[in-house]
């Protein structure tokens, strides 16, 4: 039997859907300066991180492609890091590599700064993608395939402790959401403070848009593409979902933002790291 706040969020995500399929498309990277707070649920609700020394905060970093593109990353493994799929194509549906991986910003200066690095993203998702100006957008048949991976070079000596990944089921991602009243934490490295770790606190999962993709309103811009989705669970804190896509501004009131959902992706990510196709793998 559903509980009445199971049935709201059961029927918010019939909604949720319904209004995905009318969108068609989210925007990804695009936004203006005078459209970014209207991207935000009503106040901007981020809050800067001061002690990102610390882990989890340590564990997520700023990634910069070869034309000048800024996302999030998050380490996964001490040697990888993943991210959004679409940070690392450009249209028309070629590798933009990535050529830098941040973490630890204090003073705008960077503690670690990796520059051997390995690509590993799946080219033909530049066909599911569609392209607007210099980015992408992300219809609803290409989020779910909306993933990349970084491997890392020479960290050793790295103290960076990785993020463990959701090792649970669906159904066990749900009661866990359910137990922290659909509340997780966002952080990235956001369009309007490049050389800082901003997150938003507690903020809304507030269903599944489509199979595999959490609909959320977690306060993101540009440059948060590909950042963590994280749930603490009985003092454990793990990376549920990484961002994918928002609305364009003028859309903002009919949907939420989308994050692709590691259940749906742990399996891809073994193939990804394991095929040695040369549409998967681009070594700058």
């Amino acid at each position: 039997m559903l509980t009445r706040l199971n049935r709201k969020f059961f029927y918010r995500n019939i909604l949720i859907s319904l209004l995905s399929i009318y969108l068609q498309i989210a925007v990804a990277d695009t936004a203006k300066p005078t459209e970014q707070k209207i991207l935000f649920f009503g106040a901007d609700d981020r809050v800067a991180i001061e002690n990102s020394e610390n882990w989890p905060w340590h564990a997520v970093g700023q990634l910069e492609t070869a034309r000048g593109h800024l996302c999030t990353a998050t380490l996964i493994a001490p040697n990888l890091a993943l991210t959004a799929g679409h940070c690392l194509l450009r249209p028309p549906g070629k590798i933009d590599p990535a050529i830098s991986l941040r973490f630890i910003s204090h003073q705008q200066q960077w503690q670690y700064k990796i520059t051997q690095l390995e690509t590993l993203v799946d080219i033909n998702l530049s066909k599911k993608l569609r392209a607007s100006g210099n980015g992408w957008t992300v219809p609803p048949a290409a989020a779910k395939e909306d993933f990349a991976l970084v491997v890392l070079h020479n960290t050793e000596r790295s103290p960076l402790k990785p993020l463990p990944l959701w090792q649970g089921s669906i159904a066990e991602l749900n009661l866990a959401l359910a137990r922290a009243k659909h509340r997780i934490t966002q952080a990235g490295y956001p369009a309007d403070h490049i050389n800082s770790l901003y997150s938003h606190p507690a903020c809304l999962v507030t269903g599944w848009a489509q199979q595999g993709i959490i609909a959320h309103q977690c306060d993101t811009l540009p440059g948060d593409s590909g950042s963590p989705l994280l749930l603490k669970d009985n003092d454990n804190w793990w990376l549920v979902a990484i961002q994918s896509s928002a609305p364009a501004a003028k859309d903002r009131a009919l949907a939420d933002n989308h994050a692709l959902a590691v259940t749906a992706i742990r399996d891809k990510l073994k193939t990804l790291i394991s095929k040695n196709a040369r549409e998967y793998t681009h070594s700058p």
